[in-house]
This record gives C-alpha cells, sequence and structure tokens, in this order.
C-alpha cells in the first residue's frame, strides 16, 4: 500500500473515533485534516518546484503570523514608539556614528610605537613628577627665605634711612647752631 493512502487511512480512522466526519463534495473531502494536509503538501512543492516564489510565499506566511497575533496592535504601537524614539535620536546617532568615523582614522596614531611605549612610560613619568615636586617645595622654601630676607633688608633700610633722616635733622640744628644764618645775607 502506498504511504500516502496508509496515512490518509490512518488520518480518517483518527477522525473517526474523535466524530469528525469527513464530508466528500466532488471527490475531496471538506474541511478535515487530510484536505488540510494535501493542500500544505501541494504548496509546498509548488514553491519549491518554481511555481509560486518562495520569498513571497514566506512573506504572506509571515504577514498572516503578525495579523492574526492577537498582541497585534499592541507590537505596532511599540514598533511605532520605537520607531519615534529611533528618529528623535537621529541627531546623536549621528554624531556617535562621526565620532566612530574619527576614531577610526585615529587607529593608525593609536597604534603608533611612541603610544604603545605609554604603559611602560608611566613608571618614569611618575618619578619625574616626585622629583618635579620635591624641586618646587624647596624652590618654595627658599622663595620663602628670600621673602623673609628681603622684608628684613626693606625693615633694616627703612630704619636706616629714619636714621640718617635724624642724624640729618641734628647736622641741621648744629650748624644753625654754629654758623647762623644771616638775615639779609650781609651779615
Amino acid at each position: 500500500m502506498d504511504p500516502i493512502a496508509v496515512l490518509q487511512n490512518r488520518i480518517e480512522q483518527l477522525e473517526a473515533k474523535l466524530g469528525l466526519a469527513p464530508n466528500s463534495i466532488d471527490g475531496q473531502q471538506g474541511d478535515s485534516a487530510t484536505t488540510n494536509l494535501v493542500n500544505a503538501a501541494q504548496a509546498i512543492s509548488n514553491a519549491t518546484a518554481g511555481h509560486e516564489k518562495l520569498s513571497e510565499a514566506m512573506q504572506m506566511a509571515t504577514e498572516l503570523n503578525n495579523y492574526t497575533d492577537p498582541n497585534f496592535v499592541e507590537n505596532m504601537q511599540q514598533n511605532n514608539m520605537h520607531l519615534r524614539e529611533v528618529v528623535a535620536a537621529e541627531p546623536v546617532i549621528q554624531h556617535h556614528c562621526h565620532c566612530m568615523h574619527r576614531c577610526k582614522q585615529a587607529v593608525p596614531v593609536l597604534e603608533s610605537e611612541a603610544i604603545q611605549q605609554v604603559p611602560h612610560m608611566q613608571a618614569q613619568v611618575d618619578k619625574m613628577h616626585a622629583a618635579a615636586a620635591e624641586v618646587k617645595a624647596e624652590a618654595d622654601q627658599v622663595s620663602q627665605g628670600v621673602q623673609e630676607l628681603a622684608d628684613t633688608c626693606g625693615t633694616a633700610a627703612s630704619d636706616a634711612s629714619e636714621q640718617l633722616a635724624n642724624v640729618a635733622q641734628k647736622v641741621e640744628q648744629v650748624e644753625e647752631v654754629k654758623f647762623p644764618k644771616r638775615r639779609n645775607g650781609l651779615d
């Protein structure tokens, strides 16, 4: 017996047990499982034989699946919301793409030997920073000392200036006593 006939016989027995009586219309059964299987087999055969375009059949199957989905409206709303988010983020996405392009252009520089040596040179740079900090601390101390010395010298110069002014005033006083000024210049 033919395998298809065996399968059809089994399906008919199963339909009979379930109480689904096959309706015979023009030699074909009505809406039975066998008819549906034969139709599906014929559709697959046609698609694979090139009678129909497989991509169109797949698209139709996907659309049929989408349209029969009970969450179709909700999915469409979510897709529209996602679309609006993407459209709103378009300038940011373009900016990121531009940055990525610039990064891609910078790859040769980033892969240069000098840049590759940076991690190895970091220890030396750290030592140099520490040495520079010590030198700066010493320079600050010297600067502080110079400032204190300048203040001391300034105070001493100010005191000396005052003392010289006092001495000059006393010299004038002594001169006036020793050499009085003439009143009319003829004395």
